[in-house]
């Protein structure tokens, strides 16, 4: 019976313990300076002088929008839910108030404005969340009811799965900086309908109201995140499979090869296809398409030297410059001497064969 006694006891200890998702975000103990009043000054007779009273833990005043009946067990005392702005690219206002994240353009492939639209609407589609209206010309997207379960605080002896649903609309708006770089999304909830059922947008308070919006935010900065990575893995996989070649003219009709890539996949690549003729990268700058190279021929053996090297350019071992331009959806690569002077035609002849070689070779090492 003794033992009996002390199982029980520790089952209710244990169930005790275990406190609902309400209590937890109160605060514990007693409330009873809720009760309590403003204490009158003291009164000083006329006669004497009034002491130096310290202005240290003088309250500040309420605002005039501030709920003043968040206090007692109305009062959460969790934290505010964060922005995570954890992709490349996002950032958050320091002090801002509002659920907000910056996006930076970091594909220029498309205009940004698109790009974290085209976030938003996959995310929601995933979800199978409608869009209720989208105004595009004023960047503003209101979604269709998202759905979501919770389970419902029910007794300790009460084993049974209680669950209700509540339902939130979000608005989306979007703010461009005037050079088109930068575009801040806002998120705020519009709508919420409560487990009973009812319209409660009015009673929602400013901290729940905070995390609907952050967390509905955060997901929609993942989905950001996976499409840039799935960019990525895209662009390493088309990048290794390369690219077709053919003689052709540059912009100023120096003779040049025209790959069949837009600048940004062929500049990585061309990287990797002179590494592989023989050239070493000397400088380089990507913004103007420029690189300045060494020729110094095809790593061998030292008994290699006895025949002829094979894969050995017909050119001088000497410093070279190339200019990269993209026309379109191609990319010329036009190869000069160190004083920027274009290889004629017959020069480029030479050395074409390899180039398009590696740069079409799928097995080159990336």
């Amino acid at each position: 019976m003794k033992y009996k006694v002390v199982g029980l006891s520790l089952a209710v200890f244990a169930i005790a313990g275990c406190a609902g998702k309400a209590e937890r975000e109160v605060a514990s103990g007693s409330f009873k300076y809720l009760e309590a009043s403003q204490h009158k000054s003291m009164d000083v007779p006329e006669d004497l002088d009034s002491p130096n009273y310290s202005q240290r833990y003088i309250l500040p005043e309420v605002g005039e929008s501030a709920q003043t009946d968040l206090k007692g067990k109305k009062l959460k005392v969790l934290p505010p839910t964060l922005i995570l702005p954890l992709v490349t690219g996002t950032h958050v206002e320091e002090g801002s108030e509002e659920s907000k994240v910056l996006f930076d353009q970091i594909d220029d492939s498309e205009p940004l404005q698109k790009t974290v639209w085209d976030t938003v609407l996959t995310y929601l589609e995933k979800k199978n969340v409608g869009v209720e209206t989208f105004d595009k010309e004023n960047n503003i997207l209101i979604t269709d009811w998202v759905v979501e379960e919770r389970e419902i605080p029910s007794s300790w002896y009460d084993f049974t799965d209680n669950s209700a649903s509540v339902s939130k609309k979000f608005k989306f708006t979007m703010t461009l900086a005037p050079h088109g770089r930068t575009a801040a999304l806002k998120i705020e909830l519009v709508e919420y309908v409560n487990e009973a059922g009812e319209t409660a947008i009015e009673q929602v308070d400013i901290i729940s109201k905070r995390a609907e919006e952050a967390n509905f935010l955060n997901k929609v900065i993942s989905e950001y995140d996976f499409g840039i990575r799935l960019a990525n893995n895209q662009r390493i996989a088309t990048i290794r499979q390369g690219f077709s070649s053919e003689m052709g003219f540059n912009s100023d009709g120096a003779p040049a090869f025209m790959v069949d890539a837009v600048f940004e996949n062929t500049w990585p690549r061309l990287l990797l296809v002179l590494r592989k003729m023989g050239f070493d990268v000397k400088d380089l700058d990507q913004s103007t398409g420029l690189l300045f190279v060494q020729y110094n021929g095809i790593e061998s053996s030292w008994w290699s030297g006895l025949f002829v090297s094979e894969g050995e350019l017909d050119i001088e071992k000497d410093e070279y410059r190339l200019k990269l331009e993209g026309i379109g959806e191609k990319t010329t690569v036009t190869f000069m001497d160190n004083e920027s002077k274009p290889f004629d035609a017959k020069k480029m002849t030479k050395i074409f064969a390899p180039f398009k070689d590696y740069m079409g070779n799928e097995d080159l090492d990336i």
